[in-house]
């Protein structure tokens, strides 16, 4: 293990001072002082990676060089600061030690935001930068380097590193005592503050003007300002605050402002207040710590003058004193008395009268919406100001006890007016900065991220109201640290009043945003309606769009960057010649994507060539040959057997063997063809199939453009990371050590392609390649297209003669393409006999990266259309208990490692049973229908944004994969033409809904056009209709079957949205 940091002895104070001058000498640069380090805007770039690569350095395991003792005094606070957390010391940087691109970077002092860090290490380790000096940053335009830093790991270490090449700054944050530092003015790095914004908001006279102007309350206050104030501050009255510009030659106008100050004490709104508070603001007093408040008797008038008085005549322009009322907090409601042992004893104490101030911790999230973090109170003597360093932490609720309150409901009302109060702190912010100048902001990615909220209760008669006391953008986040083991996922905090993941939410996504920006990314088939959101949403993204797709006329050719009609795309038996025109084009064009993805069902197969042949990141063709074929992906996780380790077999398909379960349906197929068996269907599966297993995987866009060859070995020295890169194309299912195997999940079923396969499914059939029984299909079962898509053609049948009689009308009415587009009849219409499961059904969406879990959202679906399948009703998050949701995503998670898919965002339909869950067929693309919207409204995650990250290889690191909070619930109803047709046209028109969703009164996703609506015997939904709220699900299906009720859309009993809700309760 490396040696624990050593720091230089400390020198005993000297009687005189005395001044230090060290000059370096550096190969082809000028002489420079180290006092010149401290200063970025006169260090050149080049100069930094030589003072901080200097032989003797930690990264060689030699004494550490200090450039300053402030360097010295912050490294040892970090020290402390690990100590009394139960934390190691900093140790130096292993040989070895990998990280990726992201690099979030913390400027100070160790101590505000050492929870961020410390989660932000555990979440995404090596990542997480604390720089203790401005000198170990520098510029090159547009970014910010960091060339030296401490980071921060698993379980809480910490490691001193040096990095050459110096790593790119991807979210930055900067607090005491370089706070002022404008380290990020001229740089394009996503900032969650700067110097200009800390600045701002850490102006008290200018805080309480604009919450007072959102009609926030705060104390009554009285402002003496010498102009000009920040925002130009007007003379006058906003709301309890009243700002008097004072003259320059203040001395001439004492008198008038003696009586501005006296009608201040004798004002209406001080009648409630015995003392009043002095303090300064703007210019240098920012915060408390730069201008502790003064507790004065209000009756004491000439007490009160005189330290005013004294303060008038040392103001600098924009600077005010402050004269504000003392709000008296929350008192302890009446007690009980008991009789106690002290009382016996006469030794009762006295108790005294208790106070309490709440510290609420609120983040944006990467919707500009504002998250509740944090809850916390402060406990202490009324009779004595509280502040944030004189007392622990605790929750409100237990708070409201101590004092008296303990009826439960009023600890609900007042954490929700607590909780409202902050968040419409954070909204006047983000309003406030979204109307100022990059410059105001102190750079072009700065913004205020998190900020602190000092408030408490305070009671007028009968009515509690909140006061707001000040905003602070870190003091809050220190001192609510939790005494054991933060920012460490997993530990409990024991606050009840905090949400675990809001902290961490906007830096990671902020920083892999900012990676993603310019990046080129191939997207193979274009879709339908329901995916016009996608063009938009890169747009924003900055990502550059590469499309392919069949129609030349599509209405996504004009809002990408290069679009290739490829007209005969739909025709799955070409796919291997569609991949090479897909890469010649690119060659031709000079065109070299980062990442290819697919959100279309019929195209995935074409995308993982594509993907293997260029080398991109994806899943290899076999997996996602596996998931698309419906039967094929129970037939391959039923014959899973574990060999060793992780590594599976398929009794399925044999490992390194040709696909066998194409040659053994291609030899019945024959058979059939010749006995006349075939009853006209069109058979093109196994072609296509055929052709990808021979397809040519070498790499010829790499050899063309000069990439090296990802199937060649590497030195021993290449990061993880690269090494996984050379397995792309690889098949490698696998299965967990400490769970079910996947094979656990799924249900018998076979494939279908003639009146003979159902006639053995029912009867027992027969032994299928490599031993696989095709075994007993019982009734009822479920019957599907096998690369079907919308569930069209769904149908539950109870019986042999049912499912011979559905198998002949679809194999009459879905033949080709033609028959109905999108619905993957170009992969043919050959059919699924799937024993029917019963249960409660549910989506589960997961972002993979690497095999590993990145995240998981579950949704809750209600009872499908019988005998159909068509979706109506559905609800996000979850109703399940919270252990058999984490059963839900362990399944969809194994079952997909299970069929050999590592990277990509899948969405998962599964059953819950009454002995665990279920698989019904995994989708190798993205959700689609709502869920892309209802993910990122509640939890803040794009899974499109997801999606593109993994196929460029950035990974969508998240604060937790599968607990993050939601922000409220969604219930929402499917719209389909054969039972809406008459509210479509008329009381639920579409412009009418699209209004209805601008107003926020419901949420739209639009999954067909207009000129859609005709009614047929196969249908997909036309819309989807839904309703948010808050806090509580059981309210949202109740204003969502209200508003429902008043659209015509409510139509029992042949469309009952009553009965579809009910389920969920």
């Amino acid at each position: 293990m490396a040696p624990a940091c050593s720091l230089p002895p400390s020198l005993p104070p000297l009687p005189y001072p005395l001044t230090f001058f060290l000059f370096l000498s550096f190969p082809g640069c000028h002489l420079v002082t180290a006092d010149t380090m401290l200063s970025l805007s006169s260090l050149p770039t080049t100069v930094v990676p030589s003072l901080l690569s200097s032989p003797g350095g930690c990264a060689t395991g030699g004494p550490r060089v200090w450039s300053s003792n402030q360097e010295v005094a912050l490294f040892q606070t970090l020290q402390e600061a690990l100590r009394e957390i139960d934390l190691p010391e900093t140790q130096d940087l292993p040989q070895g030690m990998s990280h990726s691109e992201l690099c979030v970077c913390v400027l100070g002092s160790p101590l505000p935001y050492l929870s961020l860090l410390l989660e932000a290490g555990q979440r995404s380790p090596g990542d997480a930068l604390l720089c203790l000096s401005p000198s170990w940053l520098s510029h090159s335009s547009p970014s910010l380097l960091v060339h030296k830093a401490v980071t921060f790991d698993l379980g809480g270490r910490t490691f001193l590193s040096n990095f050459n090449p110096p790593r790119k700054v991807t979210y930055f944050l900067s607090c005491d005592p370089w706070a002022e530092e404008e380290v990020t003015r001229e740089t394009d790095c996503p900032s969650g503050g700067s110097g200009a914004l800390c600045r701002f908001w850490g102006d008290v006279l200018t805080t309480r003007v604009l919450l007072q102007k959102a009609k926030i309350h705060c104390p009554p206050t009285l402002a003496l300002l010498l102009p000009p104030g920040q925002m130009g501050l007007d003379e006058g009255r906003t709301g309890g605050v009243e700002v008097v510009h004072l003259e320059k030659g203040v001395e001439g106008g004492m008198n008038s402002v003696r009586n501005k100050v006296d009608s201040f004490l004798e004002s209406e709104d001080m009648k409630g207040s015995e003392s009043v508070v002095l303090r300064r603001s703007g210019g240098t007093f920012v915060g408390e710590a730069t201008s502790p408040p003064v507790y004065l008797s209000r009756n004491n008038r000439d007490e009160v003058w005189a330290k005013v008085g004294y303060l008038l005549p040392q103001l600098l322009p924009g600077e005010a004193v402050l004269l504000e009322a003392y709000c008296s907090p929350l008192k302890p409601g009446p007690r009980v008395e008991d009789r106690t042992w002290e009382q016996y004893t006469d030794c009762r104490p006295q108790v005294p009268d208790l106070s309490f101030r709440l510290c609420a911790i609120v983040s944006r999230s990467p919707l500009d919406l504002p998250l509740l973090y944090k809850l916390v109170c402060r406990v202490g003597v009324s009779d004595a100001p509280l502040s944030h360093s004189h007392s622990l932490s605790q929750s409100l609720e237990t708070t409201l006890l101590e004092c008296g309150f303990t009826d439960p409901t009023m600890a609900t009302s007042l954490h929700r007016l607590a909780t409202d109060t902050a968040l419409s702190c954070l909204r006047v912010v983000m309003e406030t900065e979204s109307s100022m100048s990059a410059e105001l902001r102190g750079g072009a990615g700065a913004q205020t991220d998190m900020i602190g909220v000092d408030l408490l209760f305070t009671m007028d008669g009968y009515i509690i109201s909140p006061v707001v006391l000040g905003l602070h953008p870190s003091l809050c986040l220190r001192s609510s640290f939790p005494e054991q083991g933060m920012g460490l996922e997993g530990c409990d905090s024991g606050i009840e009043g905090w949400s675990r993941g809001t902290l961490l939410l906007t830096p990671l996504l902020r920083s892999q945003y900012y990676l993603m920006q310019e990046k080129t990314v191939l997207v193979v088939g274009a879709g339908g309606h329901s995916k016009k959101f996608i063009w938009g949403a890169a747009k924003k993204y900055k990502l550059k769009i590469l499309l392919v797709d069949c129609d030349p006329a599509h209405f996504a050719s004009q809002l990408v960057d290069h679009f290739l009609p490829l007209p005969d795309l739909p025709d799955h038996r070409r796919d291997d010649q569609h991949c090479s025109r897909i890469c010649d084009w690119l060659l031709s064009s000079g065109l070299r994507p980062d990442g290819c993805v697919c959100f279309w069902d019929d195209c995935v197969v074409l995308t993982s060539l594509v993907c293997n042949r260029l080398g991109l990141r994806g899943p290899p063709p076999e997996a996602i040959r596996i998931a698309k074929e419906k039967s094929r992906t129970h037939r391959h996780l039923l014959g899973l057997r574990k060999s060793t380790g992780t590594n599976l077999t398929s009794v399925e398909q044999p490992s390194g063997q040709a696909d066998g379960l194409v040659e053994f349906r291609e030899g019945e197929r024959r058979g059939r063809q010749h006995n006349g068996m075939v009853n006209g269907m069109v058979n093109m599966e196994g072609d296509s199939m055929r052709a990808m297993a021979d397809f040519d995987r070498g790499d010829l866009f790499n050899e063309a453009m000069g990439k090296p060859d990802t199937t060649a070995p590497t030195s021993s020295s290449a990061s993880a990371s690269s090494s996984f890169s050379l397995s792309f194309g690889t098949f490698r299912p696998s299965a967990p050590l400490l769970s079910p195997s996947p094979s656990s999940y799924a249900v018998p079923c076979i494939h279908v392609e003639s009146a003979l396969d159902l006639e053995k499914a029912a009867s027992g059939g027969e032994g299928g390649p490599g031993g696989a029984s095709v075994g007993v299909v019982r009734f009822p079962a479920v019957m599907k297209l096998e690369y079907g898509a919308g569930a069209v053609g769904v149908r539950k049948v109870g019986s042999l003669e049912e499912s011979l009689a559905h198998f002949e009308r679809i194999g009459g009415d879905l033949r080709e393409e033609t028959d109905y587009p999108g619905i993957g009849l170009g992969w043919g219409n050959a059919m699924t006999l799937m024993e029917y499961v019963g249960g409660t059904e549910h989506d589960v969406d997961v972002v993979l990266f690497e095999g590993r879990l990145e995240g998981a959202f579950v949704s809750d679906n209600g009872p499908t259309r019988a005998p159909a399948f068509t979706e109506t009703a559905s609800q996000m998050p979850s109703g399940l208990a919270p252990d058999k949701r984490a059963q839900l995503i362990r399944a969809a998670h194994h079952a997909c490692l299970g069929c050999g898919l590592q990277d990509g965002v899948f969405n998962v339909e599964l059953k819950m049973t009454e002995v665990g869950p279920r698989l019904i067929e995994i989708n190798a693309r993205m959700g689609g229908f709502y869920l892309r919207d209802w993910i990122r409204q509640l939890y803040g995650v794009d899974i499109l944004m997801a999606a593109f990250m993994v196929s460029c290889g950035v990974r969508p690191c998240l604060p937790s994969a599968t607990a993050l909070p939601a922000r409220g619930h969604f219930a929402g109803v499917m719209v389909v033409v054969s039972q809406h047709l008459q509210a479509l046209r008329s009381t639920a028109s579409p412009e009418r809904l699209r209004g209805l969703h601008q107003d926020g009164a419901l949420w739209l996703n639009e999954l067909a056009e207009e000129d859609e609506l005709i009614s047929g015997e196969y249908e997909e939904p036309f819309c989807n209709v839904g309703v948010r709220d808050a806090h509580n699900a059981a309210n949202a299906r109740q204003r969502l079957l209200a508003l429902c009720q008043g659209l015509g859309l409510h139509c029992p009993p042949r469309y009952d949205l009553g009965y579809f809700l009910s389920h969920f309760s």
